[in-house]
Parts: C-alpha cells; structure tokens; sequence
C-alpha cells in the first residue's frame, strides 16, 4: 500500500508569512484530492505537533520537534515505506496511478527539478521508496531541501514529464497540460486563486 504524508503545525516564531494560514481544512483537500485519482487504496498519514479533529482515516502522528520549522518537513521519511510526501500547499490534478506505483520499483527518491535553476533538485514532491529512513535519522536540522538532495535522486520531470509541475515556476499564465499534481512555494497558494476553474474543480 502506498503511503501519502504530510505535515501540519500550528504557526510560531520560524513560520514564514506564507505558511501561516494551513489548518485541518487545507489536510482534508489533500486528502480528497489523492482519494478521487489513486485508484488504489492507500494509507494518509499526517505529523502535526498535536492531536486534531479529522476524520478517522488520517493517521496523526506526533511530530518530536518541540518548535517545528521547515526542517521538520524530512521527519516523514522516517516511515520507510514507499511513500508520495508533499506540502499542504498542493493540489491534485489527475491521476496519480504511476506516480505511485513507481514508489516500489524506483532505487532512488524522485524529485523535482528546481523550477529557478533546472539542474538540481527541489523538495516539493517526493516520490519515496522503501529503505530511505536514513534520510530522517541522519538528520540534524539541516535546511530539509538542501538536505534531501544530498541523497540519491533522480528527476521526476524526466520520468514523468509535465506531471508534477512548480505552480509558479509552470503552470501560472499557462495551462496545465498533463498536470497530475501542482505543487506551491512562497507566495500566492489555492485559497488566494479561488477564480481559477482548475482550482475550483480539483481543491475541495
């Protein structure tokens, strides 16, 4: 079974302007989003800094840092099993069948291109396979993109190209092609795009 994480919590000192609006609303949507394009059941996982009241299908699991930041976005890879990790800030546009299945084929954790600088990495989709726990029990608070690119990845936009897709970086302006998922990052997220009709029929 293929495993959907994600994390929440409550805003404090190291949360930036931009990821200060996130709530349980914003995890039933990603929820809902992966429900209607995996055709296949899979378990959704949630590390929030406390217990909150969403459906019983969500499993919650305690994040350990006592102030959680951005580097706390790695703990989920301490599950070791294949595993989509992605942002609340992240929509789900079609199917997401081969995405997952490449979960328990792939050697390596799939990545995004960088949508600024093409030839590294970026952290906004992860497409895990099991045995990468090392990742979370290597690490020391390290900047988690800067941290998860120091392990072996390959190109998700080179698997499946124009699937996963930067909402900055690929799809504002322009249409969304193949899109399976848009991931965001800094400014501007779903609820500030309410007028778009991808946004109205896909985030709910």
């Amino acid at each position: 079974m293929i495993t959907v994480a994600t994390l929440l919590w409550t805003p404090n000192g190291r949360s930036l302007p931009f990821s200060r609006m996130y709530d349980e609303s914003w995890v039933a949507k990603l929820l809902n989003g992966f429900a209607r394009n995996l055709s296949h059941e899979f378990r959704f996982v949630l590390f929030t800094d406390r217990e909150r009241d969403l459906p019983g299908c969500i499993e919650q699991r305690r994040i350990s840092a006592d102030r959680p930041d951005y580097s706390t976005c790695i703990e989920p890879f301490g599950l070791g099993v294949p595993m989509i990790l992605c942002g609340l800030d992240t929509v789900v546009t079609g199917d997401c069948d081969a995405l997952a299945a490449s979960c328990f084929t792939r050697k390596t954790i799939g990545l995004p291109r960088d949508p600024y600088a093409p030839h590294r990495a970026c952290n906004g989709v992860c497409l895990v396979p099991a045995g990468f726990e090392s990742v979370a029990n290597l690490h020391r608070g390290e900047n988690d993109m800067e941290w998860v690119r120091k392990f072996p990845h390959s190109f998700i936009d080179d698997e499946f190209p124009g699937e996963v897709l930067s909402y900055k970086g690929d799809v504002e302006g322009k249409c969304l092609g193949s899109a399976k998922v848009v991931y965001f990052h800094g400014r501007k997220k779903p609820h500030e795009l309410s007028h778009l009709s991808w946004i109205k029929e896909h985030w709910r």
